[in-house]
């Protein structure tokens, strides 16, 4: 089966069954890398949604694996509440065996537009009351966990939401326009931006100490682009971008 990557989708389910439509795909590993976008309405609604899209990837044998993102419920991933057979809600730090590659998964990041999406009661400090209304949770970032790190071995492929502060985009300098104003509003944000990405740098050192880690796939920041570091290919995926890694330019199937 081929493995295939995708960007952040933001709860367009669809979008899956639009490529597996228009590029023909079958016998298939998808890897999402988080922002599936799950959480934000009832499991039964949400299991309702899926289920309109999971014949299709039933037909084709296609698997759909979403790790975490910051738009996405933490409880959901941790205990999957839907039991699709070919949609699968990833927990952080499970290592899936797929043709072959043993492939890291930890979701999680900061949200730059987390105060925007407070309840009534976060604005005031109440992080406590849960109304059911929430659409931001204080346990979305990424949790730097070493010893659930230190003893992989094998490791071929690293899938997270976030990335290392040496990846695109390098916010030494800053964190552009956008992000620098919500900063003004919410000022823990750049802290925690930075210590995040750290945590993220700390965690790949501790991997790569023992793996050859050829291929890092994220999203998060909304743009196609890469850089290899290290002997590892980081590669950033744009929202709704899919991506297959390729030994040579004729097995690009339109993508």
């Amino acid at each position: 089966m081929r493995i295939l990557y995708l960007g952040d989708v933001h709860g367009n389910f669809n979008l899956v069954n639009q490529y597996i439509k228009l590029y023909g795909i079958k016998n298939a590993h998808i890897i999402q890398v988080g922002d599936f976008g799950v959480g934000f309405k009832t499991v039964e609604k949400e299991k309702r949604e899926l289920a309109a899209y999971h014949n299709l990837l039933v037909k084709n044998n296609v698997i759909v694996w979403a790790i975490r993102g910051n738009h996405d419920y933490k409880p959901h991933f941790d205990n999957d509440p839907f039991g699709f057979t070919n949609i699968k809600l990833v927990k952080d730090y499970t290592v899936l065996n797929l043709e072959g590659k043993n492939i890291l998964c930890i979701g999680g990041a900061v949200s730059v537009d987390r105060k925007m999406r407070y309840t009534k009661h976060q604005n005031i400090g109440r992080f406590d009351v849960k109304t059911g209304a929430e659409t931001w949770w204080p346990d979305e970032g990424f949790e730097f966990d070493n010893d659930k790190l230190k003893d992989l071995r094998d490791i071929n492929i690293i899938v997270t939401h976030t990335a290392p502060d040496y990846c695109i985009p390098d916010n030494s300098y800053g964190f552009g326009p956008f992000v620098d104003g919500l900063i003004k509003f919410d000022p823990d944000l750049k802290l925690d931006l930075l210590e995040e990405r750290r945590n993220m740098t700390l965690a790949f050192q501790t991997v790569k100490e023992h793996n050859d880690i050829t291929l890092h796939l994220y999203g998060h920041f909304h743009r196609s682009d890469s850089i290899r570091m290290y002997g590892t290919e980081h590669r950033v995926l744009n929202v709704g971008e899919l991506w297959e890694e390729r030994e040579t330019p004729e097995n690009l199937p339109g993508m």
